[in-house]
């Protein structure tokens, strides 16, 4: 009796363990290059520590975040976009082993790959596939082929090894066993069928121990992982633990494969077999307990178990698929169905049926599948609406009438024949279904086949809920309605008006007097005896879009667009919300409508249907923000969390990457300077930053909009243009005041300047006009006074001599007026013609040659009216003229004088010319040439006389202006 109890006990703790370890994986998601993969050929993939995904194709290799694939290639340091392995490093760096080409490792920090082949050695060797390659020590890597091998340790390689072709022909490799470098050689017999491996392990030269291996298939391949030998044949798994080097101990096991294996991997403590028809086998590596099997359809590769339990399968054609234990369920049909399903009810009996958009029905129970179509004519938009169950009666409902048996079609009419589209339909008892047309309420009867239009305005009918077996709510134009059938009368309850500029779409009544009600603009509103207990207005947590409502126990299931969303209301003053998305299995989030039936709740999507479990406990996933790349001013820079830049360097981009395989990130959330966040849309933020420090904190949020704890901290300290440091700004200031103060003063003093200048110029002119009145009219009056006194005297003595003398004083007076009038003018210039320069030159010419025989001619640049304004340069200038020509008048004899003043550069040039007898050297002496190089002085000209046949005077007078 002991025995027998003692062979129960491991009986059960058999079954248990069994039990324990298998697990239901589901096909949750699929992605292929339309979701962003770089090819739909997939060798292997591998999750880093940061929870990416690794992702290896034809193609280049791909970091997926649950999201997002960030593909790399050659132009990422890749040296081949053909990628067949993925090894992680015991800290974490990822490395890629492309085809016959150096290993590369993922340079975080740059965002690139760094490939070997910068060492010549590895690259010699890489001629050929590096088929080994493992973890050993703390942080080494070893890699191998049938060339050589090398390790690589803190960023450099060590202990190159060549292989030569003894060692091969031998089968001696080199292998690290519990840390420690071993010898392998190994010796294969084949005996017809039969083929054995004996593998003798050497350390320095010394025998350790051997095993031996019996098989008959052939051997595809053998690898060393987590210090146990492993040999894989078509149908068997042999493996061998090492427990000891000294002495040499070790444990064997060996498990048979039913299926053709066709390669294998190792992840988190499992051994993933995968098969050639396509089956996934999921062993303990420990125990080499199967753990879970996978089938599918598709051409596999590889699989792998992530940190999270969840497989990804790797195909050939089909791209990458993800399998959960979730226990969302998907309906399977045919190839040939066209599963874009607007409604789903499921029978008493289990069978679900399904109506699309092109008026078709299918009928699904197990593996059975029915196809009914709701007119004979083909319609590519016959929207099926509903489906209700009646005592041996099925009513399909659709726009044009409803289907009975999937074989009678009914159609309904108004007074005037027409057909009224149908919208929504309700069961409310075994016998009558009330149907919303876009013109009124229709009950029919599935007993009798008769209906009638109830009392109610022709009014689109939108939603009908049952509160009873003659009483019903539905939704219309105005509001929410209420029904009795019994007494053919209705009541508004709810009117649209106190949804300001909103209207009920959807509603879900819970009892008699609490109910849910959802609106056009996606608010939720929950009312109790038709008060507003709850209201969700603009809520982030809830959809736009609803197309769908149904209460299960005290949960709110919204269908909509992006999903299903699920309100816990257990206790009003905690609300929660959970989404459940593709990302947990379901087929699509396009969700059409939801059925309950059986705890389980069945979600009638875009891509088929989805099964779901009423009591599903959604895992509150965490999502983790990464930095993936910055660039500066457009320029890749190396991660880090603070960067020092010049004052130019503040335009920042960032790309981030949000992981969770999962896929419940939704958002990034960004604040510069502050805890106000704002959302990031997309996985890019660019920023124009201030001068100064600039603290950015990046976190993210999943699809519940629940906040996530991890962040990202980066601190960017841009250096302040001088033009902007306060030290600019107070010199500046100081400058200003400065240059302000002394243009003030500047110009204060240029006006005292001015004024003592003008007050000085002023004097001088009084000086010279008292000089030119005290030598000039001086003389010619002293002269006159005693020519008068001598007249007066001969005037009885001598007529003739007094009458002389009287000539003598008119021609003096004349002269004294002449030159108090050439004062006066000058002192008086205007612009008037009659009082210009050139025209006083011209006069006085007249009056002194018109009246002789000279003919003259005067040429004038009318310039020097306007450029010689100074009054004692215009007195000086006539007295000039005037001399020369009372001397070609009285001394030369000429009879023809030129008088040309031109401007030449920046002077005037005074020429006066005649042809007359000229003078000679000792003549220049006179009065009249003396007062002339005089007053040349003055003007600060230049005097010329030349005198041969005839005079010529050449005056080169500069510009003078009044001041």
């Amino acid at each position: 009796m002991k025995k027998l109890i003692i062979n129960l006990f491991f009986i059960f703790q058999f079954l248990f363990i069994q039990i324990s370890y298998s697990q239901n994986y589901n096909l949750t998601n699929s992605f292929t290059t339309k979701d962003g993969l770089p090819s739909n050929l997939i060798y292997e993939t591998l999750q880093d520590n940061s929870g990416f995904l690794w992702v290896a194709t034809d193609n280049g290799i791909s970091r997926f975040d649950g999201k997002r694939f960030i593909n790399y290639s050659t132009k990422n340091g890749l040296p081949s976009n053909d990628v067949i392995q993925i090894i992680k490093q015991n800290d974490g760096t990822i490395w890629a082993n492309c085809y016959k080409q150096a290993p590369s490792y993922f340079n975080a920090q740059l965002n690139r790959f760094v490939c070997l082949e910068y060492d010549a050695f590895v690259l010699e060797i890489s001629s050929d596939l590096f088929s080994m390659i493992y973890k050993i020590l703390k942080n080494e890597l070893f890699f191998e082929n049938y060339n050589g091998s090398f390790i690589f340790k803190e960023g450099k390689i060590t202990n190159k090894k060549k292989f030569n072709k003894v060692d091969i022909e031998n089968r001696i490799t080199e292998i690290y066993l519990k840390n420690q470098k071993i010898v392998l050689k190994q010796d294969i017999k084949i005996n017809g069928i039969d083929k054995n491996v004996t593998s003798q392990f050497y350390k320095e030269n010394i025998y350790l121990g051997s095993i031996k291996i019996d098989y008959k298939n052939q051997l595809i391949n053998s690898q060393v992982d987590n210090n146990s030998l492993y040999w894989f044949t078509k149908n068997k798994v042999y493996q061998t633990q090492i427990i000891d080097l000294k002495p040499f101990k070790y444990k064997s096991r060996n498990i048979n494969i039913s299926k053709n294996i066709k390669w294998h991997t190792f992840s988190e403590g499992k051994l993933n077999i995968t098969c050639t028809d396509g089956t996934v086998l999921i062993y303990d590596e420990k125990t080499l307990q199967l753990c879970s099997t996978i089938k599918n359809k598709f051409n596999v590769n590889t699989s792998y178990v992530d940190h999270q339990n969840n497989v990804w399968v790797s195909t050939i054609n089909n791209g990458l698929m993800y399998y959960t234990n979730q226990n969302i369920k998907k309906e399977q049909f045919s190839d040939r169905a066209i599963t874009n399903f607007l409604c789903a009810k499921i029978s008493d009996n289990g069978e679900i049926i399904a109506g699309n958009y092109q008026g078709e029905i299918y009928v699904k129970k197990g593996k059975s599948e029915q196809k009914y179509n709701f007119s004979q004519i083909k319609e590519n938009n016959l929207w099926i609406r509903n489906i209700h169950f009646f005592p041996k009666k099925t009513i399909v409902v659709s726009d044009n009438g409803i289907l009975t048996n999937f074989k009678k079609n009914s159609t309904f009419l108004n007074s005037r024949n027409e057909r009224l589209n149908i919208k929504s339909s309700l069961k409310i008892n075994e016998s009558d279904l009330i149907l919303g047309s876009i013109q009124g309420l229709i009950k029919y009867n599935v007993i009798t086949e008769k209906y009638a239009i109830l009392n109610f305005p022709k009014e689109r009918i939108l939603n009908l809920k049952k509160i009873n077996d003659s009483c019903f709510y539905f939704s219309a134009n105005e509001g929410l309605y209420e029904y009795h059938l019994n007494k053919d009368k209705y009541q508004l309850l709810i009117s649209n008006k106190n949804f300001k500029n909103d209207k009920i779409e959807y509603f879900e009544n819970i009892s008699a007097s609490k109910i849910w009600i959802s609106t056009y603009k996606g608010h939720l509103f929950f009312l109790d005896h038709q008060k507003t207990v709850l209201k969700f207005i603009n809520d982030r947590r809830l959809p736009l879009n609803i197309s769908k409502l149904i209460h299960i126990g005290n949960q709110l299931w919204i269908a909509s667009k992006s999903g299903i969303y699920v309100v816990n209301y257990d206790d009003l003053k905690s609300i929660s919300v959970s989404k459940i998305s593709t990302s947990d299995g379901l087929t699509s989030n396009v969700i059409n409508y939801l059925d309950y039936k059986k705890d389980t709740v069945y979600a009638a999507t875009d891509m088929g249907i989805s099964k779901i479990p009423s009591k599903f406990i959604k895992t509150n996933f965490t999502v983790k923000p990464h930095l993936i790349d910055v660039k500066i001013n457009g320029k890749n820079v190396a991660l880090n969390s603070k960067y020092d830049l010049k004052s130019n360097e503040n335009n920042i981009s960032l790309e981030l990457a949000g992981v969770d395989l999962t896929g419940h990130f939704k958002n990034f959330q960004y604040a510069v300077n502050s805890n106000n966040f704002t959302d990031i849309n997309g996985n890019f933020l660019n920023l124009q930053l201030y001068s100064g420090l600039n603290k950015i904190i990046i976190r993210a949020t999943n699809e519940n909009n629940e906040v996530q704890k991890d962040q990202i901290v980066l601190v960017f300290d841009i250096a302040t243009p001088f033009y902007k440091a306060i030290y600019f700004w107070i010199i500046l200031t100081i400058l200003i005041s400065a240059t302000i103060f002394y243009l003030v003063n500047r110009q204060k003093f240029l006006r005292q300047k001015r004024k003592f200048l003008q007050r000085l110029e002023i004097e001088r002119d009084r000086n010279k006009i008292t000089s030119d009145l005290h030598d000039d009219l001086g003389a010619s009056l002293s002269s006159l006074q005693i020519n008068s006194s001598i007249a007066q005297k001969l005037f009885d003595k001598n007529p003739l001599e007094a009458k002389k003398i009287l000539k003598k004083i008119e021609f003096q007076a004349k002269n004294i007026s002449e030159n108090i009038g050439d004062i006066i003018w000058s002192l008086k210039p205007t612009k008037n013609e009659f009082m210009s320069l050139s025209t006083r030159i011209k006069k006085i010419t007249s009056e002194i040659l018109g009246s002789s025989d000279i003919n003259y001619k005067i040429q004038i640049d009318e310039k020097i009216n306007d450029e010689i304004t100074d009054f004692s340069a215009r007195k000086n200038i006539i007295l000039i003229i005037k001399e020369c020509l009372n001397n070609i008048l009285k001394h030369s004899g000429a009879t023809k004088m030129n008088l040309i003043i031109e401007k030449i550069d920046e002077n005037f040039l005074i020429e006066i010319s005649d042809n007359g007898i000229g003078f000679k050297d000792c003549e220049n002496k006179g009065n009249g040439l003396t007062n002339i190089a005089k007053r040349t002085r003055e003007l600060n000209a230049k005097l010329e006389i030349l005198s041969c046949d005839g005079t010529s005077i050449k005056l080169e007078v500069p510009t003078f202006r009044e001041v």
